[in-house]
Order: C-alpha cells, then structure tokens, then sequence
C-alpha cells in the first residue's frame, strides 16, 4: 500500500519526498558553512621568521657586588629563525640575532648568539601563543674585548595568522648570558657576572 498513489496525489507525494530529501541536506551545508577551518602542520613543513624591536638590559648578577644595573642604554635588536615542524604543536629550529646597546659615555656592546630553538604552541585560531626556549653560544664585543659564552633565552610570543602562510605578531624573550673566568687567565674567577636583559619585538611568519 505504501507505493499505491492514488490519482490527483502525485504532487503531494513528490512534495514530501523533496522536503524529506532537503532537510538533511540543509543541515549539513549548514554544518560546514558553521565550521571553521584551522590548518595543520606536520613532519617536513617548515616556518621562517624575521623579528625586530627593542633590546632592554636589565642587571648583572654575582661577583663581591652582588646585582648591579646594566648600566647600558636601551639598544635594538632582531633575529632570524628557521624552524621545522615535528608535530603540530612542536617546532625545532635555530636562530641567529644581535643586539647593540651603549653605555653612558658611547662605548658600544654588540652581542650575536647563535642558538637551537624549541618551540611549542598553543593555538585558539586564528591566533597562536608560541613558547620557546633557545640555547646557544653568545659571542659579545665590548671595546677592544672579545668574548665567546653560553646564553639561554626562554620566550612567549602572540600571533595573528593572516592565513595558512603569513602570520604577524610580537615576541618577549629573555637573555640569560653567564660570563664565567676560571681564575686560569689575566681575569679572576671574582668577575664572573650572569647578564640579564629583555628582547621585546614585532615579527613575521612565514610557513611553507
């Protein structure tokens, strides 16, 4: 009885079927249309960033005099990281910055770590908060000195992801730079100093 239409109600029964058909069709474009899309990343993708700003020195730490201030002006400073993708939460990567300040009568320091990086994100798209923590080898100027140390930069940083691709947003890293004299040179072990100083910059992404 269920196939048995009668005359004059072919066109309610075609009706039925069209509305019974649509409804679910309609919730489901409805679905997608909702749903927002956040990409992925994975083994072999890759990012590149260019990052600028303000350096910030802070103090020096150990010797007789316990802390000091950095007694240095505030200074400019960037970097360039590559990085690979080992998850989609996990980067691994290296980097190589500088940085210059100058103290009250114009003498400059110039600093250059070279360091790998690690990098974690945490992501609420289309913005992304990348945790970070570098270590390295530090080679500082000052005058006529030349020095080669360990650094360690921890860093947080915020980013808008214009797309897939291009990203924009700012980075707060901290430089941890220990100077050590094994009493072995011309410099006694009493002049190791743990410098501490704030790199604040705006930065661009790019992953490919």
């Amino acid at each position: 009885m269920i196939f048995n239409v009668r005359k004059g109600q072919p066109a309610v029964a075609a009706l039925i079927l069209a509305v019974f058909f649509l409804i679910p069709a309609t919730n489901v474009f409805t679905q997608d249309a909702v749903e927002e899309f956040e990409p992925t990343y994975g083994l072999g993708d890759q990012m590149l960033s260019l990052n600028l700003g303000l350096f910030i020195p802070l103090f020096y730490a150990g010797g007789p005099d316990g802390i000091k201030d950095a007694n240095l002006t505030l200074g400019g400073t960037g970097h360039l990281l590559w990085s690979a993708f080992l998850s989609n939460e996990l980067a691994l990567g290296g980097e190589l910055g500088g940085m210059f300040a100058y103290t009250p009568n114009r003498n400059t320091l110039f600093m250059i770590p070279l360091a790998a990086r690690l990098t974690y994100f945490l992501r609420a798209y289309p913005f992304e908060f990348p945790l970070s923590l570098a270590a390295g080898m530090n080679f500082s100027r000052f005058g006529e000195s030349f020095k080669i140390d360990p650094i360690l930069i921890p860093g947080v940083g915020f980013y808008w992801n214009m797309n897939t691709e291009w990203a924009f947003g700012f980075d707060a890293r901290y430089w941890w730079v220990p100077q050590i004299y094994t009493g072995q040179s011309e410099v006694p072990s009493s002049e190791n100093r743990f410098g501490n100083f704030l790199a604040t910059t705006l930065s661009v992404m790019y992953r490919f």
